[in-house]
């Protein structure tokens, strides 16, 4: 680990795609770091004016010229936030919402474990949008997580010195998880922020009809490109990460049976199994980045039997 931790300040780095105001999370967050980075992951010229709201809010924002993936974005602001002599970066969705003293929660987690000795990489709240990410006991008060999510994380400049970034090239989902591996290959296993809480929407609330219904009255969809990619994933993190092949297996058998889900909920069920089945086939190949236009046309055109649920409803 490097000494800067101690030096410099904090910096948030919030990813945006296509936002429809400033971020209410911008106003929360900027009295808990030194800076914020705003990177807008390829949103487009008509865009220019949410852009100009954000900068005159007080953050800093790099616009990619192309939508290039949560990777990417991250990667790029981490790299600014280093740049400008960042002992730490606090990474967020522009979805998310935060209380008073979120960062500074964090940032003891982090202090707390290595005053005692014990190894931490990455620090997450224990709970995103209600679900745990806790897992074992480390001793001395300090919990690894189980997995984590990227949003809300807490990243040491010394931890990305010794992992390195994020993997631009699994463009969206899993990213985090391959991230978080990569962590604890390097003895920088994440741990939790006890108690701390990160409300967050995770996609779009729905009621089903008929039987389904009865068995599950709402579940959380995606946004349908997105399970090329968690199928993609699924198989190029098992590849990469034969470690953890366990939990590997018994995260994908989850996923497995969602996909089987989605698949029997999309309109039409033949597009919804194409793009799994090009996720697979792509991760075999190893056939990384954005997905094919012609299969990102497609997936657009899928619709969910189902009920959406109002924002009041879904929370």
């Amino acid at each position: 680990m490097t000494s800067r931790h101690s030096s410099d300040g904090v910096w948030g780095v919030v990813t945006v795609h296509r936002p429809a105001q400033v971020p209410p999370l911008l106003a929360d967050l900027a009295p808990q770091v030194t800076g914020i980075i705003v990177v807008d992951d390829g949103s487009g010229s008509e865009f220019d004016s949410i852009r100009a709201e954000i900068a005159a809010s007080g953050a800093l924002v790099l616009a990619l010229e192309r939508n290039s993936g949560i990777g990417a974005a991250l990667n790029r602001g981490i790299r600014c936030a280093l740049d400008k002599g960042a002992s730490a970066i606090v990474t967020f969705d522009q979805d998310s919402t935060i209380a008073p003293g979120f960062v500074d929660a964090l940032s003891a987690a982090w202090e707390h474990a290595r005053a005692h000795g014990v190894p931490a990489g990455p620090v997450v709240p224990e709970f995103f949008a209600d679900v745990s990410q806790a897992g074992s006991s480390a001793g001395h008060g300090v919990v690894h997580a189980a997995h984590a999510i990227q949003s809300g994380m807490y990243l040491p400049a010394g931890v990305v010195d010794q992992v390195g970034l994020m993997d631009e090239a699994l463009f969206i989902d899993l990213v985090d998880t391959d991230f978080e591996l990569r962590c604890l290959d390097a003895d920088l296993p994440c741990i939790v922020a006890p108690g701390l809480r990160l409300p967050h929407r995770l996609g779009a609330r729905y009621r089903f009809p008929g039987p389904l219904g009865a068995l599950l009255p709402t579940l959380t969809l995606s946004t349908p490109f997105r399970y090329y990619y968690r199928a993609r994933n699924r198989i190029v993190l098992a590849r990469r990460h034969p470690l953890h092949r366990a939990r590997l297996r018994r995260d994908a058998r989850a996923d497995y049976a969602y996909f089987l889900i989605a698949w029997m909920l999309a309109r039409p069920r033949a597009t919804m199994r194409k793009l799994l089945v090009a996720g697979f086939r792509d991760g075999r190949a190893e056939r990384m980045g954005r997905m094919g236009p012609a299969l990102m046309t497609e997936a657009a055109r899928v619709t969910w039997r189902a009920r959406p649920l109002p924002d009041a409803e879904s929370a």
